[in-house]
């Protein structure tokens, strides 16, 4: 008997669950396709923004720099030791 009650009781929550009414709420993010759209219209608004004119404001040194450093990639010294994968492997 007792278990009858508690089984009553919990389908009865959940029968009050299921017949609720349901909440509207307003979507947290941006629809999907929004960024998309908007780069379709910022290229509506502006046509000659993708124009093969030179790139201006930027030290010809400096970009220089930046693309050797990004072609070389990461510097990392290596550490006394034994690698994770020399440890597996068993190298020395």
């Amino acid at each position: 008997m007792g278990n009858l009650i508690v089984y009553l009781a919990v389908f009865a929550i959940m029968f009050q669950m299921g017949c609720s009414p349901m909440i509207s709420h307003e979507e947290s993010t941006a629809p999907f396709g929004s960024s998309a759209r908007l780069a379709l219209s910022q290229q509506i608004y502006n046509p000659e923004a993708g124009t093969d004119a030179p790139v201006v404001g930027i030290d010809g040194r400096y970009a220089a720099k930046v693309g050797t450093t990004y072609q070389e990639g990461p510097k990392t010294e290596s550490k006394t030791g034994q690698s994770v994968s020399e440890i597996i492997i068993g190298t020395n």
